[in-house]
């Protein structure tokens, strides 16, 4: 490799991480200093302008809503952070493929398809993340419907249900707790109870916990009883339940019955018919002699 290929390949180096690295120490600085909410709340603003231009920025805002990262602070700064490790790290291995001495076009393919798989791989896991949240809002919801249901009867008022439920569920069911503190948070700052419980209901993908707070939202519009509808949502979930678990025990027998054919079967037919094919094969060397 000739010199002006190095000085070509430290300067898109220096190119590809100063502006990274100004970005994460103004970042840093604006934190510490009283003029961080100024630029937090700018972040913010193009954060949200972006969602609204964009579907598939809109897309992945809902995916990283749906794996608990609330605010579009949150989300700005998890998207920063995780952009800088993927840079980082493509970085490195074009480093090191250069100094183990490989043309100029194997670096560059090195850095491509380095980028390309970092940033599949972080989709990736955002997207399993995500799934396991809702399927944890999912299971959580049962413990929901009957902490409502006594404390509807009690005759507390829906925000104030909700607000009780937010701090002694904390531990039975932190993930549903975290998404109603949400709510709660909403309300609380001079938002109506249907607004607040409508933008949650559109951020989850997990229809236990969709339902539920459909009913409970339908009580904040009409003002009815939600107890004989959350009875019924008790039962539509146990049923759920069960079909689910009786699902995965299909598949685990499925499972195990392809391990015994595998595994099993072989070694039984070996039991069975070994002895009886040695006496055949014993025999016909009997008769060709």
């Amino acid at each position: 490799m000739e010199v002006h290929h190095l000085y070509f390949i430290i300067g898109a180096i220096i190119l590809c991480t100063a502006p990274v690295l100004l970005l994460a120490i103004a970042h840093l600085e604006t934190d510490s200093i009283d003029q961080g909410k100024e630029f937090e709340f700018s972040s913010k603003d193009m954060w949200r302008q972006l969602r609204e231009e964009n579907t598939h920025i809109a897309s992945l805002s809902q995916l990283l809503r749906q794996a608990g990262l609330f605010n579009s602070a949150q989300q700005a700064n998890a998207i920063s952070i995780t952009l800088i490790a993927i840079v980082t790290i493509t970085i490195c291995l074009g480093i090191y493929t250069y100094f183990n001495g490989a043309p100029t076009t194997n670096i560059l393919m090195t850095i491509t398809l380095g980028l390309i798989f970092l940033v599949y791989l972080s989709y990736f896991f955002l997207k399993k993340f995500a799934k396991n949240r809702q399927n944890r809002l999912n299971q959580e919801t049962l413990i929901l419907v009957q902490t409502t249901r006594m404390l509807w009867r009690v005759g507390l008022s829906l925000p104030k249900t909700l607000s009780i439920m937010c701090d002694q569920l904390r531990n039975l069911a932190p993930t549903c707790s975290q998404e109603l503190q949400f709510a709660v948070n909403k309300i609380e700052s001079g938002q109506s109870q249907e607004e607040a419980l409508y933008e949650l209901i559109g951020c989850t993908s997990a229809e236990g916990f969709k339902e539920y707070l459909i009913v409970i939202r339908q009580q904040a519009i009409t003002g009815g009883s939600i107890d004989k509808a959350l009875d019924e949502l008790y039962k539509l979930l146990q049923n759920r339940r069960k079909l689910d678990l009786q699902e995965q025990v299909n598949k685990m027998s499925g499972k195990m019955s392809l391990v015994m054919m595998v595994f099993l079967f072989p070694a039984l037919l070996i039991i069975v018919a070994g002895p009886a094919l040695m006496s055949i094969s014993s025999a016909l060397k009997n008769l060709g002699s």
